[in-house]
């Protein structure tokens, strides 16, 4: 039986953001999605370079896993070479998720089949969905994923812990970085999921798996799951690939998995209607939005830049002729502060709520006070 491949992918900035960090490829066979970080635009400049070249390298196609992981070792150290070099772009770096079609055998037949290789580093992320069953392949590489596997705390608790952003391991952050890999066979009727945390920090796992379930073109459902995450918050940049196995009868003009993999089918009547429902809702968000915007949200930050600042939490954005409030008062000091707590506050961490912020703060005075 022959093989097609169809997907649909978007990347969307979000409700808060004012510029998107994430990345996506979609393309000969290969889809990648990458969650930027870093300062001064750094976190977009590490995830672009991670797409731009992993699509140079599907040009000569990619094996087998230990290949995947090869290249993706090699991203690694660009990246980390490109922030060694620059002072504005030093502590950037990506997560990454990837989905490749490789083959199942050496040979060169027509007949050869496929499989498909999973990657994995920080805690953008990778499900499927088979035969009904909705489960998620990668596994994040996140302080609060650690806590998941002790059993300190569940999986829906880590979407909205304080420090659920903190990633273990990234790509650009060290010289060397472990790659997890996993290789699936291709099976018609799989669905595929790429997602950065945008997507899973908004919208539960029963909501993701509903929505796949519901709607059969890719792109459409691509679109749908954004438009949830923005619905519910959009505090983070979205990004969404879903890739389906399909077979000739059900192909809908979709070139083989050892083609050129098709784009998304263009349906001018139903993008029109997408568009504008887009567009009226974005006009009623925006009125809303406006007003609350300015007081809306906290943050965590040192009051200045000496060694002797306070963490403190504001409440606010600058905004228009509105300016961020102190809401509280920590007591702790930056000097007091390890250099990876240091360069969390430097982030400014952001929290939807005073009581997350709080929490957020406590936290960071135990590992002081433990110290």
């Amino acid at each position: 039986m022959t093989i097609f491949i169809r997907w649909g992918a978007l990347s969307d900035t979000g409700v808060l953001r004012l510029q998107n960090e994430d990345a996506l490829l979609a393309q000969e066979g290969l889809f990648v999605v990458a969650d930027g970080m870093g300062g001064h635009n750094a976190g977009e400049v590490a995830s672009a370079m991670a797409i731009k070249f992993l699509r140079g390298a599907q040009a000569n196609g990619i094996a087998d896993a230990k290949e995947l992981n090869s290249i993706i070792k090699e991203v690694n150290e660009k990246i980390f070479q490109a922030a060694s070099g620059q002072t504005d772009q030093r502590g950037m770096g990506t997560t990454l998720t990837a989905l490749a079609i490789t083959p199942t055998n050496k040979s060169k037949s027509d007949s050869e089949t496929k499989s498909a290789t999973v990657a994995n580093i920080g805690d953008s992320r990778t499900y499927l969905l088979r035969a009904g069953e909705f489960r998620q392949v990668s596994v994040d590489h996140s302080y609060v994923q650690e806590l998941v596997s002790e059993g300190l705390i569940t999986r829906d608790e880590a979407r909205t812990h304080a420090r659920r952003n903190i990633v273990t391991r990234a790509l650009g952050i060290e010289p060397t970085v472990g790659v997890d890999t996993w290789t699936l066979p291709l099976i018609v009727g799989d669905r595929y999921l790429l997602c950065s945390d945008g997507l899973v920090d908004e919208v539960s796992d029963i909501d993701i798996e509903t929505c796949l379930k519901l709607n059969s073109d890719p792109q459409q459902t691509a679109s749908y799951l954004v438009a949830m995450a923005n619905k519910n918050g959009g505090r983070d940049n979205t990004t969404v690939i879903v890739v389906d196995v399909l077979d000739n009868d059900k192909s809908g003009g979709s070139k083989p998995a050892d083609s050129t993999l098709s784009k998304p089918e263009t349906n001018s009547s139903i993008r029109k209607l997408i568009i504008s429902i887009v567009v009226a809702a974005a006009a009623v968000v925006t009125s809303v939005v406006a007003i609350s915007y300015a007081r809306g949200g906290y943050f965590v930050a040192y009051e200045n830049e000496t060694p002797t600042s306070r963490v403190l939490i504001y409440q606010g954005k600058d905004f228009l002729w509105f300016n961020p409030t102190i809401e509280a008062d920590s007591t702790l000091v930056r000097s007091d502060l390890s250099s990876a707590l240091d360069g969390e506050i430097v982030a400014k961490p952001s929290f939807s709520s005073s009581t997350d912020a709080q929490n957020y703060v406590n936290q960071i005075r135990e590992v002081v006070d433990g110290g």
